[in-house]
């Protein structure tokens, strides 16, 4: 009996050894490590779930539906944080873990933002006669007719039969201008075409001046020049025989 009531006495004193022991490496253990807690959110406020949040030299871990994360018993120290998340661009930044005690952080990540967009060029159908390029156009949503390109005139020009038909040169003739022309100097009006279409490409407000331009065969309406072409970037391709129209 005697030697039960030892080896009872022996378990008991071993097994508070034992407890004493564990809460002792606990309370050690929580004066030199400590919790790193966070938030991620996005720029506008609104948390971010599924980040993938990464705690140098200790591991990693993803942010909840609310955009928390924790790291627990982190030793005391210095530590590279990396916040990624696609959509968004990744953060990073040092942070210190003091033991004992939470460590929370907040890390905001931002949208980047888009990339712009190449210009969409509008592919116009040209008709190639010798050098001359001609392509085909709408005034005022009233009439088709050809123009020929020329890139070298200050304005668009319309016939006389053009202007005339669509009512243009009597209601809306602003001033007369000097015209250098092959055969010397004119005078003619000069109108303004509420709009101008040339393929998918459009614009308004376009000033034209009103003049028969020699050699012209009675399809062609007209010429193309920068007060149309110059609020574009434009690009003769004839080889695929089309004009490129881009802004």
């Amino acid at each position: 009996m005697r030697r039960g009531l030892l080896q009872g006495v022996l378990l008991a004193a071993a097994l508070g050894l034992a407890s004493l022991t564990g809460s002792l490496d606990r309370r050690a253990a929580a004066e030199t490590a400590g919790i790193l807690t966070g938030e991620v959110i996005a720029s506008n406020d609104v948390s971010v779930d599924g980040a993938m949040v990464a705690l140098e030299g200790i591991g990693g871990v993803h942010t909840d539906a609310g955009g928390r994360f924790a790291f627990r018993d982190v030793p005391k120290g210095y530590y590279r944080l990396t916040v990624t998340k696609e959509g968004f661009s990744s953060e990073s930044r040092l942070v210190f873990v003091q033991p004992g005690r939470l460590n929370p952080v907040r890390i905001v990540l931002a949208t980047p933002a888009p990339l712009p967009s190449a210009p969409t060029a509008i592919a116009v159908p040209i008709i190639q006669h010798s050098s001359a390029i001609l392509v085909r156009g709408d005034v005022n949503g009233q009439a088709e007719t050809l123009f020929l390109v020329d890139t070298g005139a200050t304005w668009c020009v319309l016939s006389n039969a053009l202007a005339d038909r669509l009512g243009l040169r009597s209601s809306r003739a602003a001033e007369m201008v000097s015209v250098y022309t092959a055969s010397g100097q004119i005078e003619a009006p000069l109108i303004l075409v509420d709009l101008l279409r040339v393929g998918g490409a459009e614009a308004r407000g376009v000033q034209a001046i009103v003049h028969d331009v020699p050699g012209l065969t009675s399809d062609v309406g007209g010429l193309l020049g920068l007060s149309f072409l110059g609020r574009f970037k434009v690009e003769i391709d004839r080889v695929r025989g089309v004009m490129l129209l881009s802004q």
